[in-house]
């Protein structure tokens, strides 16, 4: 803006409250420049987030998560579900404040951002309006996004489903913030003021495949993070002083009402721990058989289901699940 919107007057800068704005020297016009507000939504489904790419610029050919801005008389909340339904072809209900969030587009544009957790109730996918594509993505598998507003949203959004990290970073015993010392071929936590060292030695975890009488698969959907209502195979830490095969069937009792015993080890795995990305997980995945109990989902788990190899759900927990499934159907 060079000009007055009131009087054509040539604009000049002013400081006011510790800022610089514009204003007009013949009728003390101000340019404020205050935030657009705009609205959009993050939808999720099996933990894949909906993208488009957008049409117009700015970031013209980026993606993005359906947002526009809110236009007179709507609310926020009107305006993301309008702007998911233009963009994408879905009719969602926005259910939760994702949060609000500040783009600064240039030197002088910024937008207020507010985005809604979107639930998904109709229509078909297709990309309209001002997206040239709308695609699913996995949270691994994210392409760059062209506002920090959608890499906030997200960031929150990966938070909520996989729960906060659980890296060290200060010392248990001083207190001391934590540095790194090469031991071997590996860097460790290190404390530089009373020399205590976090071992990074992998977390024991034992899991279960049980199959009905009809060579169903049971999974459960999780309930707490990581990956919040993924699906799994029943299994979980083991407790102090406990085996691998007592942690096994203790955690198909809680978390499904069955009691089962094992018939054999599948296969042991070590994989990087999902809430500590230095951390890392040794998996004993066990074959085991119904010996009693009722199916009921229990403890940390949302729901608990058998599945026919065909029908098994796209949203598996993570890649070891789908890897031990595999190695079992393939009788290894």
């Amino acid at each position: 803006m060079r000009f007055c919107p009131r009087c054509a007057t040539k604009l000049e800068s002013k400081p006011i409250e510790q800022r610089e704005y514009l204003f007009c020297p013949a009728c003390d016009y101000v340019h404020w420049n205050n935030p657009i507000p705009a609205a959009g939504c993050l939808v999720e489904n099996g933990g894949h987030v909906l993208l488009i790419r957008r049409k117009a610029s700015p970031h013209a050919g980026a993606w993005s998560l359906p947002v526009g801005f809110v236009q007179f008389g709507e609310t926020a909340e009107q305006a993301a579900v309008r702007e998911v339904a233009e963009e994408t072809g879905l009719c969602v209900e926005a259910t939760a404040l994702n949060g609000t969030y500040n783009d600064i587009i240039d030197g002088e544009r910024s937008h207020l951002v507010l985005i809604f957790r979107g639930h998904i109730l109709s229509g078909e996918l297709r990309a309209s309006d001002d997206a040239q594509e709308v695609a699913w993505f996995s949270e691994n598998d994210l392409p760059p996004l062209a506002f920090a507003s959608a890499k906030s949203a997200v960031d929150v959004w990966r938070a909520e489903r996989n729960g906060p990290p659980t890296a060290y970073y200060y010392c248990p015993r001083c207190r001391s913030r934590l540095g790194r010392r090469k031991i071997g071929e590996r860097e460790h936590p290190a404390c530089p003021t009373c020399d205590w060292i976090h071992w990074i030695n992998p977390i024991p975890v034992a899991e279960t495949i049980v199959t009905n009488n009809e060579g169903q698969v049971l999974l459960i959907k999780r309930k707490l993070p990581p990956r919040v209502g993924d699906w799994a195979l029943p299994g979980g830490h083991l407790d102090w002083g406990e085996s691998s095969e007592t942690a096994a069937i203790r955690e198909v009792r809680e978390e499904t009402g069955l009691e089962v015993r094992l018939t054999r080890l599948l296969c042991t795995m070590g994989l990087p721990s999902l809430l500590n990305p230095e951390q890392c997980l040794l998996k004993s995945i066990f074959v085991g058989e119904i010996a009693g109990g009722k199916l009921q989902a229990g403890d940390d788990a949302l729901e608990a289901r058998f599945f026919a190899w065909e029908n098994l759900p796209e949203n598996l927990a993570t890649e070891s699940t789908r890897e031990a499934l595999r190695r079992w159907r393939a009788g290894e």
